[in-house]
């Protein structure tokens, strides 16, 4: 922005007088801590005014009493999955909010447990990961650095690998932290899984594939000297990278039919599976329609929810949950 159009700015918010040389002191100020970069004239598009922009420090920042409670769940919420507070700026955030609602309210907000995150499912205890390798992890990702992963593949009978990687996405899902990953090089530390065995979920599919790997699960990482190419058009959103994070059992959306209980119909009226959905009264019960993924958390939803919902369509979703059912019912046999 220009001198000139702060200084608009400043006269429009400020209670009091604002005079342009006190604007001008500022900005050089600003400029002189590291918090402005003044521009040299000809900048912008007014040849004969200068031009201003954001530095690489940050302004102090202000939170109100009812930002600070919102901000508090989220810490909550994430820590609950896995998301911990580990370094020093978030820890002084998280306690500078904990001390702006402290401070203004009359009772004991965050002392008595008045601000509170949850789910009615059961959250297991999230993977204990080093945080040291996730700050490795985001300052390789930040940088556009490969990574050298020391990793314990699950279902390898205790076989240690390394990879040579290039990380590509963090996910925070179901109590642990997973990193999507091209592997290019992998060294096994015993013997190599045969050419048929399955790969994958949690490990390397095999060099030159992308996969998803477990923070827990990784014993050292290090900064690589090699540099490994992001492969072409990759998208953490494409089925093929979240098949490898959670699975995924169509590249496209179902059509879904479902026939539900009163319980289930006031529950997802309120709270829909999908945006598209209709749902409609047929007979004693409700139908509902929409389009939906099929994935692992749609098939887990729907035998959470088995007595109050009928799958009607499509057909092999339906022989699946009746599949799951089944057995289920076998265990209690006796």
């Amino acid at each position: 922005m220009a001198t000139e159009e702060l200084h608009e700015e400043l006269v429009e918010w400020s209670s009091s007088k604002v005079y342009p040389r006190n604007t001008r002191r500022d900005l050089a100020e600003l400029a002189e801590a590291g918090l402005l970069i003044g521009l040299p004239k000809g900048s912008g598009p007014n040849r004969r005014s200068r031009y201003w922009a954001l530095g690489r420090g940050s302004f102090d920042l202000a939170l109100s009493p009812e930002e600070s409670m919102t901000l508090t769940a989220i810490f909550q919420h994430a820590e609950r999955f896995g998301f911990w507070t580990t370094s020093d700026e978030l820890t002084k955030l998280r306690d500078y909010a904990a001390g702006e609602i402290k401070s203004h309210s009359a009772q004991r907000l965050i002392a008595d447990g008045r601000i509170s995150t949850g789910t009615r499912f059961t959250v297991l205890l999230p993977g204990q990961y080093r945080p040291a390798h996730l700050a490795l992890i985001q300052k390789a990702m930040i940088d556009g650095r490969s990574l050298k992963v020391h990793y314990n593949p699950r279902g390898s009978g205790g076989i240690e690998c390394t990879y040579l990687l290039k990380p590509l996405a963090l996910a925070y899902q179901d109590s642990n932290v997973y990193l999507s990953a091209f592997v290019a090089r992998e060294e096994w530390h015993g013997a190599e899984p045969s050419p048929d065995a399955k790969r994958g979920k949690y490990s390397s599919n095999g060099p030159g594939t992308t996969c998803a790997l477990m923070l827990h699960r990784m014993l050292n990482v290090t900064v690589a000297r090699e540099d490994v190419s992001e492969p072409a058009n990759y998208d953490v959103r494409s089925p093929s990278a979240q098949r490898d994070l959670m699975t995924v059992h169509a590249e496209v959306p179902i059509d879904l039919e479902l026939r539900l209980s009163d319980n289930l119909h006031n529950r997802l009226t309120e709270n829909a599976l999908a945006a598209d959905q209709v749902v409609e009264r047929v007979g004693a019960r409700w139908r509902l329609r929409c389009k939906i993924l099929d994935t692992q958390g749609l098939r887990l939803f729907l035998l959470s929810n088995a007595a109050d919902i009928e799958v009607i369509a499509p057909s092999q979703l339906r022989d699946h949950i009746r599949g799951e059912l089944k057995d289920a019912l076998a265990q209690y046999a006796d």
